[in-house]
């Protein structure tokens, strides 16, 4: 069988994942506003087309893989590396751009931004350390531990193994920064 990853169809398959992956960011955009303007079933019908992007993405995805599991580290340093990216990208010309055309507002806008993607790149890589070494839902001394379902929050060195407010598994507890 011929490797996918060297034809053509996967470049295509790349393009159209980028595609829909910019029309759920502005479906979801579209669908706030329409909130806003108190359209609530215009808001579900474009969130549920943002939903069905999303599975339309899982599927051309899979093809890419071949089958093949790619687990979650090598997802997350794929993550981190484009946050990193978009945020040199912003600073360095993005940003530039826009201040030497008179856009002081959109320059600072899109510093900011950078910023976010650049403490998200380092939340990112403490995930991956914690996962890397077996601590994500354990530590070595108290920490303040939060369902990210519920909001319930403790302490202690593991994560619950269920929330006794909504019973979701450990899965869903993060540890909290100090």
């Amino acid at each position: 069988m011929k490797a996918i990853d060297k034809s053509n169809t996967y470049e295509n398959i790349i393009k159209e994942l980028e595609s829909r992956g910019k029309n759920m960011a502005v479906l979801g955009v579209f669908a706030d506003r329409a909130r806003e303007q108190g359209y609530f079933t215009v808001a579900d019908k474009l969130d549920e087309i943002a939903r069905q992007e999303s599975e339309h993405c899982r599927a051309l995805y899979r093809i890419m893989q071949e089958g093949d599991e790619v687990d979650t580290l090598a997802n997350l340093i794929y993550c981190a590396g484009q946050l990193h990216a978009s945020s040199k990208r912003l600073k360095d010309a993005f940003a530039v751009t826009a201040r030497q055309e008179g856009f002081e507002y959109v320059a600072g806008i899109i510093e900011e931004v950078a910023k976010v993607d650049s403490a998200t790149e380092e939340e990112l890589k403490g995930v991956m350390s914690d996962l890397k070494v077996g601590k994500l839902y354990k530590d070595g001394k108290v920490v303040k531990w939060q369902c990210i379902k519920c909001g319930y929050a403790s302490q202690g060195a593991n994560a619950p193994e269920i929330c006794p407010l909504c019973a979701s598994q450990k899965g869903f507890f993060r540890k909290l920064q100090k």
